[in-house]
């Protein structure tokens, strides 16, 4: 009867941190979705700036944010470095969560290690893709932030975390040169 009850007990427990999970990872994406759009306003903004203009300068940018991010350890780019406050967390677990996660989506309000969501947010400047196009990549961007929360739950088991602390760095590195290798590509496409 005591196994019965653990074993429920813990499937609750599970099905608990999974709906928070969803809440955090709505939450993500809603940040993400934000940023793109914010992106996609100034870019609009850019617009006039004739293309080619635009692409020179996003490839010197790029260029330089993938030698910066290479080069410093830790990543020294514009980002807050404070953790959001536990007052995020007053009005419900769930709620809080939610808030945690749009903050946390919109990369504005955390810390990026890696130059990778430059590197993006540049090319989309340069870009000017219409306005839902760059918001997807945004949702993307935030809903990407989530799942390695997701993957925790999945796995249940603290190795995955063991390995990321000793190759963290190196995974980082790895992100912003292959975000930079597809950005490149995609920029001599369609330039």
């Amino acid at each position: 009867m005591n196994s019965a009850w653990a074993l429920t007990a813990s499937v609750r427990g599970q099905m608990s941190r999974i709906r928070l999970w969803l809440s955090f990872s709505a939450g993500t994406t809603a940040g993400g979705l934000a940023t793109g759009l914010l992106v996609a306003v100034l870019a609009g903004l850019l617009s006039p700036v004739p293309q080619v203009v635009r692409w020179a300068i996003a490839g010197a940018a790029i260029a330089a944010l993938t030698v910066a991010d290479l080069l410093q350890s830790p990543l020294r780019l514009p980002q807050r470095t404070e953790l959001i406050p536990q007052e995020v967390f007053a009005k419900g677990m769930s709620r809080g969560i939610a808030r945690f996660g749009f903050e946390y989506g919109t990369g504005f309000r955390t810390l990026i290690p890696s130059a990778a969501p430059y590197v993006l947010a540049v090319f989309l400047l340069a870009a000017n893709l219409p306005w839902w196009q760059s918001g997807l990549v945004g949702a993307w961007f935030g809903a990407a932030r989530s799942l390695a929360v997701l993957q925790f739950l999945a796995l249940g088991r603290d190795g995955w975390q063991t390995f990321l602390a000793g190759h963290t760095r190196v995974l980082e590195r790895a992100g912003t040169v292959a975000t930079a290798a597809f950005i490149t590509i995609a920029m001599a496409w369609s330039g």
